[in-house]
């Protein structure tokens, strides 16, 4: 019986998480009232949320991140941003 090699780069890294938690006034404070937000079909139905299907990949994500107006907070230091391609 052959041994299964996983492959280096393959998942995410030992510690990197998949969510994270924010207060619902950062959101109020980023997003419109009438903003569209992508949440989970099984969150949404234990709060008793109804909502439209979405099958998720990366260009629907993108497309509704793209409507998405950020109100710009004022901050007294700056803050450098990198980006890496992968």
């Amino acid at each position: 019986m052959k041994k299964k090699v996983r492959r280096v780069g393959s998942g995410r890294t030992k510690g990197a998480v998949s969510f994270v938690t924010v207060t619902l006034n950062d959101l109020n404070d980023v997003l419109k009232p009438e903003a569209n937000v992508l949440v989970s079909r099984r969150f949404a139905e234990n709060l008793g949320i109804g909502g439209t299907p979405v099958t998720a990949s990366t260009k629907n994500v993108e497309a509704l991140s793209s409507k998405i107006e950020i109100k710009e907070a004022e901050l007294d230091e700056q803050v450098a941003v990198t980006t890496t391609e992968w």
